[in-house]
């Protein structure tokens, strides 16, 4: 956190920047929210955008944060901690997809409820089947890319038809192209994200989906 806030004052800043936040790995749970609450106020100065980082794969017990009672203390204690101070950027959750369907109707219920901004739809996938597909049981954390790209894809078609129309989708998964960009925007994303694409095909993808260049 200390480095990240030293890099941020020297940064230049030009257009939107967002700051994903989330609880060091060896955290014990019972300290989560403590920790979401000191990173928030650290950054929420130098963010246009805080997510808050609920799904991570790779720090254990994370995913226990979509619990409807942790979830819901979680936005209560960000939100009264937003309500008293002069900076007050977006918040967006980022949700695994890997919950049940009655899992996400509670969450989405209380979100609905909040003054929180909007979502990230979604990280990426511990789903057995697609670490078989992909060869990679035998490695933790989770499966990215264009293995994601279906998953990632119900996902957000779900909370679009769920979700209050106010609230800001941001979708992330799979998107290599033109056509799989342009689809997260057909199932009703407000803004887009690229991880994976870019270790594939290079910064040079922003260029070609800017001018739809397939």
């Amino acid at each position: 956190m200390e480095a990240m806030l030293s890099n941020l004052k020297c940064l230049k800043r030009r257009g939107a920047l967002g700051i994903n936040i989330g609880p060091n790995k060896n955290t014990k749970f019972e300290n989560i929210l403590e920790e979401y609450l000191i990173l928030y106020k650290a950054f929420s100065s130098h963010a246009d955008y805080i997510t808050i980082n609920i799904s991570s794969p790779n720090t254990p017990g994370l995913r226990n944060m979509h619990d409807p009672n942790c979830f819901e203390d979680l936005i209560r204690k960000i939100s009264a901690e937003r309500s008293t101070s002069i900076d007050k950027p977006k918040i967006l959750i980022k949700f695994s997809p890997d919950e049940n369907h009655d899992t996400y109707i509670k969450l989405i219920e209380i979100l609905n409820n909040s003054d929180f901004d909007g979502v990230i739809i979604s990280n990426t996938t511990v789903d057995n089947n697609l670490k078989i597909k992909s060869g990679a049981t035998s490695i933790s954390g989770g499966i990215s890319g264009k293995l994601l790209q279906d998953k990632s894809n119900e996902l957000l078609t779900f909370f679009k038809k769920n979700l209050k129309p106010e609230k800001i989708i941001v979708a992330v998964g799979g998107v290599f192209d033109v056509d799989s960009y342009n689809k997260k925007l057909d199932l009703g994303a407000d803004f887009v994200q690229i991880y994976t694409g870019f270790v594939y095909e290079g910064p040079s993808l922003i260029k070609r989906i800017v001018q739809n260049d397939k």
